[in-house]
Order: structure tokens, then C-alpha cells, then sequence
């Protein structure tokens, strides 16, 4: 049955169907987004599909191939390293620029995001686990108060989503990578920032 949209937000609500399928690993690496399945799957035209696809090739979810098709954007085994390394480089600067009035203003909110991602991992929802473990280290990046480094990780970020559902944890795995969110957040309740140094790195490898 086709999942008919209400027509006043048409173009954001297929963006936002057709970016779960990715993230979700519905739509995997490599794939040729299915144009005419979808619009048939949505209940809308081609059109509104277009504009999500075009839109989420700005994300950078998707790659436009001109006059042909688009497809989700997949990685190289290089390509994994070097996002990898910029990702880790980042989150060991921002914590680097962390003050403990910094970490204090926005705690709680790392704590919520933390307790989100536990939560799904309980409900089995992968999906929406990893989008909350990417707004854990976004909020983690924010904490600096630093809009460059923000939007340089921001920037990363869709990439980092599917570089995560790209490696296809185990549950056990997935497990322990969720854990470690709460370890980090206390190193930074206590100030260990060479804790906080080595747990993350550990974070990011167990991912990447």
C-alpha cells in the first residue's frame, strides 16, 4: 500500500522518508536510488523525489550521476581511513577546547542523547540509534562553542552515518561502542581530559 503524503510539506517529508531508508540501511551503499519504485512506494510524483534525491546529495548521503542516476553514496576502504582519521582529529580537538563551563552548560543534554541511544539499542531501532549517537557527538562538538570546528564536523557528519551502518555491528559490538558514551561523559564530569582523549579514541576505532 503506498505511504500517501500530506501534499503542504511534500518535498520535506519524501526528503525525510527517503534519508531513514539510507540510514537505516533499507537503501545501501552502491545502490541506485529507484525513482519510479519510490514514487510509487510514497504515493507522489517523480518530481518531489527528485528534489529530496537532489537535496540529499548537498548532504552528501547520495551521488548524482548526470544524465543517468543517482546513487547512495558507498565508501572505499580509503576513503573509511581518511574519514575515520578527520573524525577522530576533530573530537580530540574539541576536546582539547573543552572548559569545564563548557561541559557544564550542556551535560544534561549529552546525558538525554546518551540514555536516547541506549534506549534504542534495547528496542532493537538501529535506525534511530545512530541518529542519535551522531547528535551525541555533534552536541559533543558544540560544547566548544567553536563554529568553524562545528561546521567542519557537521560537514562530516553524513558520511560518519554511513560509515557506521556500512560496518554492520554485531549486537555485542554495537553494545559496547553505546557504553562507552557514558564513560566519556563522566571523564568529562571529572575533567580527565586524558581520559577523555583515550576513551575517545577508542570510541572512534571500535567504529571506523
Amino acid at each position: 500500500m503506498p505511504q500517501y503524503i500530506v501534499q503542504d510539506s511534500l518535498a520535506d517529508k519524501v526528503y525525510n522518508l527517503i534519508k531513514a531508508q539510507i540510514l537505516s540501511g533499507e537503501l545501501k551503499g552502491g545502490m541506485v536510488i529507484p525513482e519510479e519504485h519510490l514514487a510509487q512506494q510514497f504515493g507522489v510524483s517523480r518530481t518531489p523525489i527528485r528534489e529530496a534525491i537532489r537535496r540529499l546529495a548537498e548532504y552528501g548521503l547520495v551521488v548524482l550521476k548526470p544524465r543517468s542516476h543517482a546513487m547512495v553514496y558507498q565508501f572505499t576502504d580509503k576513503q573509511a581511513r581518511d574519514t575515520a582519521k578527520v573524525r577522530l582529529a576533530l573530537e580530540l580537538l574539541a576536546i582539547e577546547l573543552l572548559t569545564p563551563a563548557m561541559v557544564n552548560k550542556r551535560i544534561n543534554e549529552l546525558s538525554r542523547l546518551a540514555a536516547d541511544c541506549q534506549y534504542n539499542l534495547v528496542v532493537g531501532n538501529r535506525a534511530e540509534l545512530f541518529v542519535k549517537d551522531s547528535l551525541f557527538h555533534l552536541e559533543l562538538v558544540k560544547c566548544t562553542e567553536n563554529e568553524a570546528l562545528f561546521s567542519m564536523y557537521e560537514r562530516l557528519d553524513s558520511r560518519i552515518q554511513l560509515l557506521r551502518i556500512s560496518k554492520n555491528f554485531s549486537d555485542e559490538l554495537l553494545g559496547n561502542i553505546i557504553h562507552q558514551h557514558l564513560l566519556i561523559i563522566q571523564s568529562l564530569k571529572n575533567n580527565d581530559m586524558p581520559e577523555c582523549r583515550e576513551l575517545m579514541t577508542k570510541h572512534v576505532n571500535h567504529q571506523m
